[in-house]
This record gives C-alpha cells, sequence and structure tokens, in this order.
C-alpha cells in the first residue's frame, strides 16, 4: 500500500483502487475489510506521525508532502545526478514485493517499465557526460559481455534500455540466432572457444588514476565459514565399525569443499558436556557450523538394513538445525562402507549449499560495499531464488562485482555457471545458447580453480546434459553421485534425480525416467539449482507420460515460482492433458503479463539436448497452449 501512495505523485489514490491492486481476487466486501485492517496497521506503523505522513479520506489516501520524500520523484524530476544522491538504505523495507497479488504484480512492471523509459531517455539525451554513464551502469545488470564501468573508450556506443536493463551489442558468434549446435552436437573445438574464460577488465580509472566508480573492496578480511563433524554415533555395537568409516568418509568429502575452513580438532564430547552448553563452546571457539549424524538399523520389507541420519547446525545462530536427511543405506553397506559414498556425496553437496544459502541470507541486511567476492557470489544465489526477472537483474549485478573483486574465487564461478543455467531454462530467455556456452566456461573455470570440490562434478554435469550430444559426458560426471540401489528414501537430493531423468529420456528409457520421477520432490530454493531444475521437472514427467503427476507437481510449482516464466509454461503443457479450461485460461494471462514476447520458439530454443520424439510431443503440446509462435 505504502509503495502504491509512493508512487502516486501525491495524488490521491481511490480506495477502490487499492482494493483492486491488492486484494483482486476476493469479494469486495472482503476485499474493503481488509483494506480498512491494513491502513490501521499501516497508521501504526508509522506512529507517532501516521496521521500526518499519510491523510486518510473517506474515499481516498494520499502520501503528504511535509515529512516524506520519495527517491524515485526525485530522479523523475532531476537527471541523473540524482542518482547519486540517493542513499541506499541500510536495510530495505520490503525485500520483495512480487507475488503479492496478481493485479499488484502487473501494476509493478508497469511502474517499473516506466522507470526504466525514463533513465533511457535521460541517457540518449545530449546532457549525459561519460561520467554519468558510468555512474548509472553498475545499478542495473550489464550482460556478460559489456565492458566494466568506466572502461568504455571513445567509439564504444551507448548501450541499449531494455525493459529495465541495460544490455551491450549482442556478441554475433554467442547470439540466440547463431547458435553453435542448432544443427548438431558441436565439435570439441567449437565448445573451448564458446568456454573460453572472459577476461576480466581492469578497473575502471579516472582521469587521475583512482577508481571513482568501482566498488570499494572489502575494508577488513572476512573470515571464511568453518565447520566441524562429530563422529558418527550409534547405539548399535556392531555399527561402530561403519560409524566410523562413515564418518572418515564424510571428512575426506568435506575437506575438498571450498565453502567452509574444515575444523578437525575438537574436544572430546565429554568435555563438551561438561560445559552445559556445548553450542556455546562451539561458538565461542568461532565454529559456523556442526554436523552430526546418527546410524542406527532400519527394517525395510523382509530386509534390515543400516540407515544414516545427518543433520547440519547453525552454531553462531543459536543451534539451529537447518538441514537434515535420511536415507537407508544401500544393502552390503556392512561389508563394503564405500557403497554409501555416492549418497554421502549427495548429502555432502546438498549441506555445502545449505550453509552458503543460510550465511547468504544473514548477509542481505549488509551492505554490498562491505562484502567480500564469495560472498557477493552467494547473496547473488539467494536473490537468485527469488525467481521473478528483477532478481536476474540483481543478481547478475551482485555477480558482476564479485567477478570484479575476485575472479578467481571458485564460488564465484559456481556462481556464474548457476545464474546462466537459471537464465538459459528457467526464464527461457532467447539468448539459450549464449547463456550455456558461459555457464560452462564458468563451470570449467570452477573445476581448475576447485580440483577437489565435489559440486564441480555435478555443475559441469548439469551443463553438458543440456547441450545436445554430450549425454554421455555427463553420465560421466555424474558417476560418483550415482548408486545402485536408488529408491524413494534416497529421493531428497532433487536436482541429481531430475537430471538422471532427463539424460534417461535423451537416451530413450523413458521407463528409467518414470521410475526416477515417481518420487520426485521439489526442492523448493534448497539449491541454487532449484529455480532451473523444479520447474523442468514438470515437462520431464509430462514427456515420460506420467500426465497425472505433471498436473499435480505443475500446481505445486506454479505456485512457488509465481513469476518465474519455465513454471507457468510447464504447467500450461501438462494442463493440456486435461479438460481444465478456467485453469488454463488463468495460467496463460498470468504469462502473458509476465513475459509478453514469450513465443514457442523461444521455449524449443531452451531444450535443444531432448531427443525428436520428444521435442515433437512438447511441440504439439506447446501449439494447444494459446502461447503465440
Amino acid at each position: 500500500m505504502l509503495a502504491i501512495l509512493a508512487l502516486s505523485n501525491r495524488k490521491p489514490v481511490m480506495r477502490q483502487r487499492l482494493t483492486e491492486l491488492l486484494w483482486s481476487t476476493r469479494p469486495t466486501d472482503l476485499a474493503r475489510a481488509s483494506l480498512r485492517q491494513e491502513i490501521h496497521r499501516l497508521l501504526d506503523a508509522l506512529q507517532p506521525f501516521g496521521t500526518e505522513i499519510i491523510d486518510i479520506g473517506r474515499h481516498t489516501l494520499t502520501l503528504r508532502p511535509d515529512l516524506t520524500s520519495v527517491d524515485v520523484e526525485d530522479i523523475y524530476t532531476g537527471d541523473l545526478g540524482a542518482l547519486d544522491d540517493t542513499v541506499e538504505p541500510e536495510e530495505m523495507l520490503f525485500t520483495d514485493l512480487n507475488g503479492i497479488d496478481p493485479a499488484f504484480d502487473q501494476w509493478l512492471q508497469t511502474q517499473r517499465a516506466r522507470f526504466s523509459r525514463h533513465i533511457q531517455h535521460l541517457m540518449k539525451s545530449d546532457q549525459v557526460s561519460p561520467d554519468s554513464l558510468a555512474r548509472i551502469l553498475p545499478s542495473y545488470s550489464p550482460s556478460d559481455k559489456d565492458p566494466m564501468p568506466g572502461d568504455a573508450g571513445p567509439e564504444t556506443p551507448p548501450p541499449i534500455a531494455r525493459a529495465g536493463q541495460f544490455h551491450a551489442q549482442p556478441n554475433d558468434s554467442l547470439s540466440a540466432g547463431h547458435f553453435p549446435w542448432k544443427n548438431g552436437a558441436p565439435g570439441l573445438e567449437t565448445l573451448r572457444r564458446l568456454s573460453d574464460p572472459p577476461a576480466i577488465g581492469p578497473r575502471p580509472q579516472n582521469g587521475k588514476g583512482e577508481g571513482d566508480s568501482q566498488p570499494p573492496a572489502p575494508s577488513a578480511k572476512v573470515r571464511s565459514l568453518s565447520l566441524t563433524l562429530m563422529p558418527i554415533e550409534t547405539k548399535d555395537p556392531s555399527l561402530k565399525t561403519l560409524a566410523d568409516e562413515l564418518g572418515s568418509l564424510l571428512n575426506m568429502m568435506f575437506v575438498g569443499s571450498d565453502a567452509f575452513t574444515l575444523v578437525i580438532s575438537q574436544p572430546p564430547r565429554d568435555e563438551l558436556d561438561a560445559t552445559g552448553d556445548w553450542i556455546e563452546a562451539l561458538r565461542g571457539r568461532q565454529i559456523d557450523f556442526l554436523c552430526t549424524g546418527i546410524l542406527h538399523s532400519s527394517v525395510k520389507g523382509n530386509d534390515e538394513h543400516p540407515a544414516l541420519l545427518l543433520r547440519l547446525i547453525d552454531v553462531q545462530n543459536g543451534g539451529e538445525m537447518i538441514w537434515t536427511v535420511r536415507a537407508a543405506l544401500p544393502s552390503g553397506t556392512r561389508l563394503n562402507p564405500g557403497l554409501a559414498a555416492p549418497l554421502l556425496a549427495r548429502a555432502v553437496l546438498s549441506a555445502q549449499w545449505s550453509a552458503i544459502l543460510r550465511h547468504a541470507r544473514h548477509l542481505l541486511k549488509c551492505s554490498i560495499q562491505a562484502l567480500a567476492p564469495d560472498q557477493l557470489a552467494a547473496r547473488a544465489l539467494v536473490t537468485l531464488l527469488q525467481a521473478q526477472p528483477h532478481a536476474l537483474h540483481e543478481a547478475e549485478t551482485l555477480l558482476k562485482f564479485a567477478e570484479w573483486l575476485g575472479p578467481n574465487q571458485p564460488l564465484v564461478a559456481i556462481a556464474r555457471a548457476v545464474t546462466e543455467m537459471t537464465r538459459a531454462n528457467a526464464f527461457l530467455q532467447g539468448d539459450h545458447a549464449a547463456s550455456v556456452a558461459r555457464a560452462l566456461a564458468a563451470a570449467q573455470h570452477a573445476a581448475v580453480l576447485s580440483q577437489h570440490n565435489i559440486s564441480r562434478n555435478f555443475l559441469l554435469a548439469f551443463v553438458y546434459c543440456h547441450i545436445p550430444g554430450y549425454a554421455d559426458t555427463a553420465d560421466a560426471l555424474l558417476s560418483p553421485f550415482k548408486s545402485n540401489d536408488e529408491d524413494a528414501d534416497q529421493a531428497w537430493f532433487a536436482p541429481y534425480r531430475a537430471l538422471q531423468a532427463l539424460l534417461a529420456l535423451i537416451n530413450g528409457r523413458e521407463e528409467t525416467a518414470r521410475n526416477l520421477l515417481k518420487h520426485y520432490r521439489i526442492s523448493g530454493n534448497a539449491q541454487p539449482l532449484s529455480v532451473a531444475m523444479d520447474p523442468c521437472a514438470v515437462l520431464y514427467l509430462f514427456l515420460a507420460d506420467l500426465p497425472t503427476e505433471a498436473v499435480r507437481v505443475g500446481r505445486m510449482v506454479a505456485a512457488l515460482y509465481p513469476q518465474l516464466p519455465s513454471a507457468l509454461v510447464y504447467h500450461l503443457v501438462a494442463l493440456t492433458t486435461e479438460e481444465n479450461d478456467a485453469e488454463r485460461t488463468a495460467i496463460l494471462a498470468r504469462l502473458s503479463a509476465l513475459d509478453p514476447e514469450l513465443t514457442i520458439r523461444r521455449v524449443m530454443m531452451s531444450n535443444p539436448s531432448l531427443p525428436a520424439g520428444a521435442r515433437a510431443k512438447l511441440a504439439t503440446a506447446l501449439h494447444l497452449t494459446g502461447l503465440p509462435e
């Protein structure tokens, strides 16, 4: 409500208009009651000056100018210099205004487009100096091939403003119209040429040789996250040896993670018990996360299997448990503990991302100028998980700063690969080939920088799964995570299961894909690749001839990611198997408002690795959705 009043140019806003924007799906009487309640809440929040800030009339509400100022107003009435005078707040009033109401979403997009057009007009005017241009560029998301702010020479053409994002002229060799493997699998030389890591330009300098427009480096050395592992516990003496072996495997896998400083030494358990508050003792030793495990026997059917419960505890925030998995270990693990290695690899990768994302959410309160490169990359990943177009632009800006300050940080390269695959798979943007090429470059760069981190295999496999002709390469890269004893109890690592299903579809093994997808669990922002993978699971269910499950998961994904084009598109595809015209019409309307330029061609371009039969089935369904060609 405050956002609507702030962007109304100080003009009265009708109460009816507020109900139409904020409660468009409710009956009129309920919407009016909700409005009255929210007005009281807003006035209470603005105490003691509530009624002096907002004029409450019988039919209208108005934001008064006496005690308020609106930064966007200053920019509309001023020039680019007003951006320099706009101070970044210590903490955002609202981190996300999307998804409140479909009508409000459309209004918000209109406001953002209006602001973008205004900035574009200012940049095209003769009064814009190169310095002003350099100052404004970092606030938006330049494409990967853009020069860094201030690097543009006198011959560089001005950027093109489009839908709130500034882009340089596209690189012809990577543009969507020149898909390097459109007519077949790419040669290795083509992939090497496309995947050369982009050169990191020098930091921008002003005439005096000082970096005016660069983001300042962190003022103090940032301590890396630390993790300690407790020995795996068991009450069954016959499992003690296996518990020790599994603990050793976990130690080796966590050592290869660049996300943590692994703290091996730890006080004996009886000493921890004697402290009375052993979490407090760990906090005093600057331990950030603690991983614990319990091994016990479990009966499945007529067979008894050892089952492992792993937990990750946030030590610095009250000892809160932030992640847990339970899985039955493969048969034969008692005699050969190595059989559990694939399951542990998935667990370590999942725990690693849970800790990084948890830490990054705490960083949302910090100014980006105080963050180190790996923290900027982690914050970009969390921002990306908001799963809406504005978040993609914001994540791109954060990632640019991270690459600028720390181009050789493994997490920065990993975040770039995740961002590009999310751009291609989740947002269905027209530069799919270029995004995949940039993702491949970043994933290969991360593999070089982090040769012991198990996430590099998974990330490379994810990219290669989406390049025609490289399914065997992806399958080989996934081998450290592959178990010969898959069951529903191991379905918690959703990205792995979805990739295996995609590979099965590519290789014509639909029954295998069905078995994998029957137990698919939506990850729901638990992994950086969630946004790129969850909607695709709906498509894979549809292609594997599981229509009922595809519709069910489609409704779930569309609810979890209401601003994500792929979530809505693939839900529409799944709905073509049912007679549900009302729901299809509503989803299509939301999709058209979200991305009016989305076409069937763009969706098909985003799925180049699917075999011919699956592509034909997808194309037929897309023509039934009502999307334009």
